[in-house]
């Protein structure tokens, strides 16, 4: 049996690895950072907060009636690990015969990029209700070369693959009501908020752009903090719409997932007039299956009668895919209402694909 010919498994646990990670990239923050509104123990308008928000988390606070902000963001991810198979030199499968011919170890190295520019824009329908729609725009590409060696360490077998895709990603449509207020006083000390987010099946799964289903986030926010240091956090569950299945061996047996739990934590910190630094935490938990590891397989009868022991395959497993994201980062007033952002994503813990620093890169208008 050529270790190459059992890829199927190992192609679709890739494939889903992929396209969960580019379509769960981070959108950034739906409110623009400049918010105005009238105090009323002066009669003045004043900044709601000094701070221009978090860029992947969320704040409580609300942009206002009218108020309208717009937002490119740039981030360009290069991987390096599937759960715990670098991605050169990734073994992929592995069978022992009772000769050195029959033994063979199925080898890939894959260099693996994806780039997603966000459009956004964010209206305030009322001083507590904001509405927002972020486009991604994504670009995957993927070179891959893969080898057989048997036992007796010889290269039996090689190819190479490329693939390229460039297109539309997962459009998110969002709200945010705020339900409650810690205080009247200015800048605003925060309060409780809820926020919904649609993603709409407009990303080619097939193409690693989306998860081709709908999926909605229902989250609860909260914020608080008077001075320079301001709090935040979030936590929400987001529905699928259905399963995504992936084969997980050469039996025709499946593993699913389905769901996700995220949630985030961090601060915001005047560092002056017109920088905000940032600190974050982003998590997230896939619920089901879908993780990647090497995995025994059972051997039927034929097989070992024609002389093989064993055959171990990297495949989906029925272990959920969890990730815990640090991102550092700040925010710049360049001029007016102009605020430009950079931030690095970098995970701490991940057993599904992940890049050790991804920058990300934004701009903001309100006005």
């Amino acid at each position: 049996m050529d270790p190459l010919a059992v890829g199927g498994p190992v192609a679709a646990a890739i494939g889903f690895a992929t396209a969960l990670e580019v379509a769960n990239a981070p959108f950034g923050s739906s409110a623009g950072g400049f918010v105005f509104k009238l105090d009323p123990s002066t009669g003045l308008r004043v900044r709601t907060a000094p701070t221009f928000g978090p860029s992947f988390a969320e704040r409580a606070l609300t942009a206002g009636e009218g108020k309208v902000s717009f937002g490119m963001s740039l981030g360009v991810a290069t991987y390096d690990k599937l759960n715990k198979f670098s991605l050169e030199e990734m073994e992929l499968a592995r069978i022992t015969g009772r000769t050195p011919q029959l033994t063979q170890t199925g080898f890939a190295s894959l260099v693996l990029s994806s780039e997603t520019l966000v459009v956004s824009t964010a209206i305030g329908a009322t001083d507590n209700l904001d509405i927002a729609v972020s486009v991604p725009f994504v670009k995957v590409k993927m070179n891959g070369l893969s080898w057989v060696t048997n036992g007796l360490n010889q290269v039996i077998d090689r190819k190479t693959a490329e693939i390229s895709s460039s297109g539309l990603g997962d459009v998110a449509v969002s709200a945010k009501l705020r339900v409650a207020r810690f205080g009247e006083e200015q800048p605003d000390p925060g309060g409780i908020a809820l926020m919904l987010i649609t993603r709409l099946p407009t990303g080619n799964r097939e193409n690693f752009r989306g998860l081709g289903i709908t999926r909605v986030l229902g989250s609860a926010l909260v914020s608080f903090g008077q001075g320079k240091l301001r709090p935040h956090g979030n936590v929400g569950f987001e529905w699928w719409e259905k399963s995504l299945s992936v084969p997980s061996d050469l039996t025709g047996r499946i593993v699913n997932a389905r769901h996700q739990i995220q949630y985030a934590a961090g601060i915001e910190l005047e560092a002056g007039a017109k920088v905000t630094l940032l600190f974050d935490i982003l998590g997230r938990h896939t619920r089901g299956d879908g993780s990647v590891a090497l995995q025994g397989l059972v051997v039927p009868p034929s097989l070992i009668a024609a002389g093989l022991n064993s055959i171990d395959l990297a495949a989906a497993t029925e272990k959920g895919i969890r990730k815990i994201t640090i991102v550092p980062g700040l925010k710049w007033n360049l001029k007016g209402s102009f605020v430009l952002s950079w931030n690095a994503l970098m995970p701490v813990w991940d057993n599904g694909l992940r890049d050790y620093f991804t920058p990300v890169v934004g701009l903001d208008w309100t006005f």
